[in-house]
């Protein structure tokens, strides 16, 4: 009788460590974007910053609010982004004189006069805040991107392996690219991005332990709880899509299931409320008494040209989209493989179907469908405005993780294992490309060829990271967080090592 070969103890031995090398890698991948952008270069970043800031108890004097119509808000953080926001072929060296610009700027862009989103993402961002605001900024950044990190970390060791892999595989799938670029951010997008779909692991999870005197449930709860906090407090829609997501999570988990976990059951159905709550708390969304936000004929017409309209939207999300102030184009390899690799999920989830996935799935699908349309309809908006691929995210991944979620939470869903590696490489070549797509744009502008390697970066981070180290960072993070997450933690791992041992036998 043959040994079992070495490989397959190196497999087992990196499969046993997947719940810490995996979180590492995403923190890594985040911290390379994070030192690659300036400030103020994630979408509406005049109005976050400037949020922030007012929200410190000691701004130091860069903002002074003016009654309930105006603020004063410092050049260096409310402006940071003005000399280069939508001018792609203009680099970010133009923020160095900027940076040093103090003096305060009459706005209305914050949300303390405005009152736009919660508060509380405001005020978590606030305890950073200091004398030196690129600094700032970098440890918001690094704050978001690590506390993704941590609950990923915590999902994927407490959580059983069926749905730790559907969790991972949705993260590195609908993440690619505006995921990886939100989530070590300043917009709000960042909690709400890795909150709805990490309170989707937690909560699927969740509902098929039977005992509380567990730790793992209560670390459970306490997980999913967390997600729901980031959620609800970074944006008003986001407390949608935790009802959203208690719905999808009872549709996968079906009434027995509930039925015999009823404290567990109990408790996602409490968050869910904190949920419904939140948002109810906030006016909707919208023009509201000021009238729609659009101009639009809000007929069959509107509805019919935005149904068929709305890919684009989706499409934006895994790289048919411009990121930052819209300004930063990705190679179009990027959105090609965003797109593939979206289409090969859903073909695996299909292969698997069983009722209750089915009615899960589909949910996600019309609630990725439905609320952005009803948006559109009511505003008399169309496809392209104000409803950004960044709202979507979360839905996406919702989408997705329902999908590729196993009948058994235990196990992952076996996928052929030389198609995933091919969507392994090709999500890693496509997150390194849009890396540097976003890097490039930034350290010299559209004018200089993107696979001038030559260049001389025009702009460098303050903390005095050079471009080719940063690009090694995000290089080594994505291809291993890709790989830990489709290969080290798919069915795929697991059918090769026992099909080996057969063999042996």
């Amino acid at each position: 009788m043959r040994t079992e070969p070495d490989h397959q103890s190196v497999a087992t031995r990196m499969s046993r460590w997947v719940w810490l090398w995996v979180p590492l890698a995403l923190f890594l991948t985040g911290v390379g974007w994070a030192l690659t952008s300036p400030i103020g270069s994630s979408p509406d970043d005049d109005y976050h910053l400037s949020s922030i800031w007012c929200s410190a108890e000691d701004s130091t004097g860069s903002c002074v609010l003016v009654g309930d119509e105006s603020a004063a808000i410092a050049m260096n953080i409310v402006q940071a982004h003005s000399c280069y926001a939508f001018k792609p072929e203009v680099n970010a060296g133009c923020t160095l004189t900027v940076s040093e610009d103090e003096s305060l700027v009459a706005t209305r862009r914050v949300n303390q006069i405005e009152g736009l989103y919660p508060s509380s993402y405001y005020g978590v961002m606030s305890l950073l805040v200091s004398e030196d605001v690129e600094r700032s900024v970098l440890l918001m950044r690094l704050l978001n991107a690590g506390i993704a990190s941590l609950l990923l970390a915590l999902l994927l060791r407490i959580v059983p392996r069926g749905v730790a892999f559907a969790t991972s595989a949705a993260l590195v799938v609908s993440f690619m690219p505006m995921g990886l670029f939100l989530l070590p951010s300043t917009n709000p997008s960042s909690w709400v991005s890795s909150g709805i779909l990490l309170f989707w692991g937690f909560a699927v999870a969740l509902l098929h332990q039977r005992s509380w005197r567990s730790p793992r449930t209560w670390l459970m709860a306490g997980g999913a709880a967390a997600a729901v906090a980031m959620a609800v407090s970074a944006r008003v829609d986001a407390a949608a899509y935790v009802v959203v997501t208690c719905v999808v999570v009872f549709l996968l988990a079906g009434w027995r299931t509930v039925r015999v976990n009823i404290g567990s059951s109990l408790f996602v159905v409490i968050l869910g409320i904190v949920g419904a709550g939140s948002y109810l708390s906030f006016p909707t969304p919208g023009g509201g008494e000021e009238g729609q936000m659009g101009t639009a004929d809000r007929g069959l017409d509107l509805l019919l040209t935005n149904l068929w309209s709305l890919p684009a939207t989706v499409r934006g999300i895994v790289g048919d989209g411009a990121l930052g102030w819209n300004d930063t184009l990705m190679v179009p390899f990027v959105p090609m493989v965003g797109v593939l690799v979206v289409g090969a999920m859903v073909w695996a989830g299909l292969s698997t179907m069983w009722t209750r996935k089915a009615w899960a799935a589909s949910f996600a699908l019309m609630s990725l469908y439905v609320i952005p349309l009803w948006f559109l309809q009511k505003e008399g908006l169309g496809v392209g405005e104000v409803v950004q691929p960044r709202y979507l995210l979360p839905l996406l991944s919702l989408f997705v993780a329902s999908l590729v979620i196993g009948r058994s939470v235990q196990v992952p869903i076996v996928m052929p294992r030389l198609p995933l590696i091919w969507v392994t490489g090709g999500l890693s070549v496509a997150g390194i490309l849009a890396f540097w797509s976003n890097a490039h744009r930034y350290a010299a502008g559209t004018q200089v060829g993107i696979f001038d390697f030559g260049i001389e970066p025009a702009w460098t981070h303050s903390a005095g990271v050079p471009l080719w180290m940063s690009t090694v960072i995000v290089v080594v993070g994505t291809c291993v967080l890709m790989w830990g997450a489709l290969i080290t933690m798919s069915g795929s791992e697991r059918s090769r090592d026992e099909a080996s041992l057969m063999r042996s036998r």
